[in-house]
């Protein structure tokens, strides 16, 4: 779960980022956690639609045969009622594949889709504010593209490994 939270923090942060137009650190702060509550919802509910699914006995051999057709398709319908982007549908999708994977009930599916939303609203934000002190900084203009982010975030990723390795 802990790589899955590194790559899509790393692709959710790193989607429609330009340096030159950032907004203000508190705005940004606003959307990055405002992402991860949509987040947290749209997975939690595509989790409860599957939950609901497996109750019914006449339809769970089909959904079990189509779940990954189901889930992609629904996280596809919402991603775009919320106007998000094909990364949030990719990002919903993989997230909601791998906790239904581990065949929990469904408190724990939502405990762990709240696990990983946190996750990503995190690095998120120390993404966020290692970007913002590196344009603000005098490192030269050649340094400050995508060879220097990439290594931010495998700090990040060593950052919050070494902590918090066994809450994710």
């Amino acid at each position: 779960m802990y790589f899955l939270i590194i790559a899509l923090g790393f692709l959710l942060a790193m989607r429609g980022a330009r340096f030159v137009l950032l907004p203000r650190p508190a705005e940004g702060l606003k959307r990055v956690w405002r992402e991860a509550a949509d987040f947290f919802l749209t997975t939690s509910l595509i989790l409860a639609l599957w939950a609901f699914a497996m109750v019914f006995e006449k339809i769970q051999a089909n959904a079990r045969e189509y779940a990954i057709l189901g889930f992609g398709v629904t996280a596809y319908l919402l991603s775009r009622y919320q106007k998000k982007t094909d990364v949030f549908f990719l990002s919903a999708l993989a997230s909601v594949f791998m906790i239904s994977s581990k065949q929990c009930d469904l408190s724990q599916d939502v405990l762990l889709a709240g696990v990983l939303s946190a996750g990503v609203g995190i690095f998120q934000t120390c993404f966020l504010g290692l970007r913002y002190k590196l344009l603000f900084s005098h490192v030269p203009a050649p340094m400050k593209g995508w060879p220097v982010l990439c290594l931010l975030a495998g700090f990040i990723a060593l950052v919050l490994g070494c902590p918090w390795g066994p809450v994710f």
